[in-house]
């Protein structure tokens, strides 16, 4: 286990955040955090980074927090190059040279490494995104819907980097509103809906013991 959350209550005045979740994540296994829009993902990536505070309840990490973060969306500076962005947040994480360029390769960016970001398309720039997201050595990777933006062969792609990082032994958190998706690529599953957990644990699991063949399926079945 490398974190654990314990009767969370966020509210806001507009909408339910969470209502009295609690989970625990383990090391080395992919989880998907999975649900609608207003299930309350985001608003549990907000806690698990420290962006905001619960109204109530607890987080408790196993070990010393340890994060690399990938948000849905990031405004970079538009007059820089993809070269000069990772090459200032890899001066910040002191990340070798090698292991920057190693990055900017992994994600098709290499090529386009001099190109200014304001003549990047939203894939490019997502791409960007998980790149700045790989920096680093932290134990605990989280990524908020990170599908968004990309095509087909990059969507594939980002199921690979993934599983390689589950390889080098680090905890993978991803948020997500594609079933589907999510069933692919997570060992575990914490669904949301409306605030509150539908289920938490192994994915296949879950698909055995409710006789369901798919995570759509077992979804729909707990909200009708």
């Amino acid at each position: 286990m490398i974190v654990e959350g314990r009767s969370l209550l966020k509210k806001y005045s507009e909408n339910q955040g969470l209502e009295d979740v609690s989970f625990s994540l383990c090391a080395g296994r992919i989880i998907a955090l999975a649900g609608g829009n207003g299930a309350g993902k985001s608003t549990l990536i907000r806690l698990l980074i420290g962006e905001e505070q619960s109204d109530s309840g607890e987080i408790h990490w196993a070990v010393e927090r340890s994060i690399r973060y990938m948000p849905d969306e990031v405004n970079f500076p538009a007059a820089l190059t993809a070269e000069e962005i990772l090459q200032l947040l890899a001066g910040l994480k002191k990340v070798s040279i090698i292991e920057r360029e190693k990055v900017l390769k992994r994600v098709g960016l290499w090529d386009f490494r001099k190109q200014k970001v304001s003549q990047f398309s939203k894939g490019m720039r997502q791409r960007l995104n998980l790149a700045q997201s790989l920096l680093g050595e932290e134990q605990l990777l989280i990524l908020d819907e990170p599908t968004n933006g990309l095509d087909i062969l990059w969507i594939a792609e980002l199921k690979q980097i993934l599983k390689e990082q589950k390889v080098k032994g680090k905890t993978v958190l991803f948020s997500t509103h594609l079933l589907s998706f999510a069933e692919e690529l997570a060992d575990d599953v914490l669904l949301l809906h409306e605030g509150k957990i539908l289920l938490h644990g192994a994915i296949q699991d879950a698909l055995s013991e409710t006789s369901c063949e798919h995570l759509e399926e077992l979804f729909m079945n707990r909200v009708m």
